[in-house]
């Protein structure tokens, strides 16, 4: 039910950093590292010291100090991925952010970090990051209310109206932000890769986690480039050519049909959530936009 809004709306960019361990092979080899946070003067940059007087350090590599909040997120991300909490994962996710580290030292030894092209990306990393931070704080200061949802879900339900009989389509998505990148992420798709495994690397959307998991939709609630061509699709189709939507360009998957039916509150609070969610994002943007010199 939630899917229009996120095709009207910019969604929720979130940058989790992903653990990809080594295999053991490739480890260094010697470092042995204690679990016990350690104190340490500086950390990274002598002339990017924090204000806080105790920082609490995991490990440090070099000239690079591991702190153990960068530790715990990196922690908190593999959990959230399936990884079981075990002391192997502990001691593999600090050996992963250790030889992070190694290698950026090495990156800069050799004049990366001047590059033009990496200062661009640095660029667009804080952005991107700045911009979860902002809507984070916003939804902090303002929380989704009880009553809100249940508006939320008498609006949706009239929406479907008379069409709440029709198919209904369960889709998962892929959203990147230029058409070449499609291009060649359908071209991927054609060959047999995985749709879940590309949406989960590439997608720039908030359902990325869910490997692009969007949800049951009716054509009507759904931009109506897409809705003209899903009614033809089987189970397991996909979009040949990607759509653009206001957030990107969009590669859509159909994974089940279905005679359409209103759900109940409960099973579609949480997508009632993701749905409002997007709307008050859309709304930030167009005040935002209303205030701002924008030029194109």
């Amino acid at each position: 039910m939630a899917l229009n809004n996120s095709y009207r709306f910019i969604q929720k960019v979130r940058l989790i950093l992903k653990i990809r361990f080594f295999l053991v092979a490739i480890l260094v080899s010697g470092l042995a590292w204690s679990a016990t946070p350690k104190k340490v003067e500086k950390i990274n940059n002598p002339d990017t010291q924090d204000s806080r007087a105790d920082l609490e350090f995991v490990a440090s590599a070099g000239n690079y100090a591991i702190t153990k909040n960068a530790y715990e997120e990196s922690l908190r991300a593999a959990l959230a991925n399936g990884q079981k909490d075990t002391p192997e994962l502990r001691r593999a996710v600090k050996e992963e952010l250790i030889n992070r580290a190694l290698i950026a030292q090495a990156a800069e030894a050799e004049g990366l970090a001047d590059a033009p092209e990496f200062k661009d990306k640095l660029a667009q990393a804080r952005q991107n990051l700045l911009v979860q931070a902002y809507i984070e704080e916003f939804f902090r200061k303002e929380p989704i209310t009880e009553e809100e949802l249940r508006n939320e879900y008498e609006r949706q339900k009239k929406l479907l109206g008379e069409g709440g009989g029709a198919t209904q389509y369960q889709v998962s998505q892929i959203v990147v932000a230029n058409e070449s990148e499609a291009i060649l992420l359908i071209s991927r798709l054609e060959k047999g890769e995985s749709f879940a495994g590309l949406a989960r690397q590439y997608s720039i959307d908030a359902s990325k986690k869910d490997g692009g998991l969007v949800g049951w939709v009716s054509p009507g609630q759904l931009p109506k480039a897409l809705a003209d061509q899903i009614v033809s699709y089987g189970k397991g189709d996909f979009t040949k050519a990607p759509i653009q939507v206001q957030t990107g360009w969009l590669i859509v998957r159909v994974d089940d049909k279905r005679s359409g039916k209103i759900l109940s509150y409960d099973s579609v609070r949480k997508e009632l959530s993701k749905s409002l969610s997007q709307q008050y994002i859309g709304e930030i943007i167009r005040r935002l936009r209303s205030t701002t010199k924008v030029v194109q």
